[in-house]
């Protein structure tokens, strides 16, 4: 998302010093070779924290990838649960899945040593699809924030279908693929001039210059952050305001004419106990909603702000802000691999379909299998981070 330049102070580096006046020269004043190389491996070891940083990564990737997973097959298994806002949970799911599976490898790598190690064209390709996925998240959250808003404010002129569901992820797709062409083409690899020949420290950063780069940067903030985040913000402020200070669902009318037949008290007991589960299931699915994008806006605050600060002001190369930076990146990732959390403890759809499917993969018999999915059938989810350097 913003270019990455590590808090690393590479004059050090290539004049071997790393806090002391080194240079790599062969009369009796200088280290030798093997000493130098003794430095540079002793810079790119990770740390204490860094050790920490990996193991929650760890966590993140195996989480990440079986939650989203889950989600995609159980929407894909139970013809119940495919519902236009599931479909846009599912694109969530895919764009979080395959971030995690093809982009958090490269960030633990570059963050531990401090070096791109794939070359050129996975430098173009990777950082490139780290921004799509952050676009097609952003763009999904906005769109199940507007579907929501006008569905629960305005039902009566609400027509929202799967099909216009899957046309909206297409124009998301579209337009995340289109958002940033610019940093593609530009990206490329440079690497540093050491005294001895070395892979290590080379950078994947945009050919163009610091000024291009920062207003770049600023763009990308205010078109994938803070307006999505406004729209969602306002989207839901409304769904909420019309949910919990109504006693009905919108649009639903009741008779209040009193019924003086047994038939009829029945009819409208059952009217009653009808809307007010709709009005309690709208209500869920509503905290739900407003969670996964509570948490977006939590977990991508710090890479954004560390990108802010780092194209306004200089901030100073310490433990803390290395920290600082590599934990904004963990965080990013994190928000991937939390969604299918938020679901499984707030939706109890997702939930029980989660142990469905988990049960379905324990099942050694296939005729149990076939009888679990006939039954589902029948019933009616500074350097930055990668792509926002």
């Amino acid at each position: 998302m913003e270019s990455y330049d590590h808090f690393v102070d590479y004059d050090d580096v290539e004049n071997g010093s790393f806090g002391r006046n080194f240079t790599n020269c062969t009369n009796d004043y200088c280290i030798s070779d093997q000493d130098y190389w003794d430095l540079i491996l002793q810079h790119i070891t990770p740390q204490p924290y860094e050790w920490a940083l990996i193991f929650m990564h760890f966590i993140v990737f195996v989480v990440g990838l079986v939650g989203n997973a889950l989600v995609c097959i159980v929407v894909y298994r139970v013809s119940a649960m495919r519902t236009v806002t599931n479909y846009f949970i599912v694109n969530l799911a895919l764009a979080d899945f395959l971030v995690i599976l093809f982009c958090q490898p490269t960030t633990v790598v570059w963050d531990t040593t401090e070096t791109w190690m794939l070359g050129t064209v996975p430098c173009k390709l990777i950082v490139y699809f780290q921004t799509v996925s952050v676009a097609v998240s952003v763009l999904t959250l906005t769109f199940i924030s507007l579907d929501r808003w006008y569905a629960i404010c305005f039902p009566l002129k609400f027509n929202s279908t799967t099909a216009r569901a899957k046309t909206a992820i297409i124009i998301i797709w579209i337009v995340a693929l289109l958002c940033d062409i610019p940093e593609l083409i530009t990206l490329h690899t440079t690497q540093r001039h050491f005294n001895i020949e070395t892979i290590l420290f080379t950078q994947c950063i945009p050919a163009w210059s610091d000024t291009t780069e920062r207003h770049y940067q600023a763009i990308k903030s205010v078109v994938l952050y803070f307006l999505p985040l406004g729209v969602t913000s306002i989207a839901y402020l409304q769904i909420v305001r019309v949910l919990w200070r109504s006693g009905n669902i919108p649009g639903h009318v009741e008779c209040r004419t009193p019924l003086n037949t047994i038939s009829g008290c029945r009819r409208m007991t059952i009217a009653n106990t009808s809307t007010e589960g709709q009005l309690k299931s709208r209500r869920k699915a509503a905290k739900m909603l407003v969670a996964v994008v509570i948490m977006f806006a939590v977990c991508y605050f710090p890479v954004h702000l560390m990108a802010m600060l780092r194209y306004t002001i200089e901030i100073p190369k310490t433990d803390l802000t290395e920290f600082l930076a590599t934990f904004s990146h963990w965080l990013c990732y994190a928000n991937s691999a939390v969604n299918p959390v938020i679901y499984n403890f707030m939706s109890g759809k997702f939930r029980k379909e989660f142990r469905r499917t988990f049960s379905c993969f324990g099942s050694r018999s296939p005729r149990r299998n076939n009888l679990h999915m006939s039954s589902y059938a029948s019933s009616d989810v500074n350097r930055p981070f990668l792509g926002m350097r």
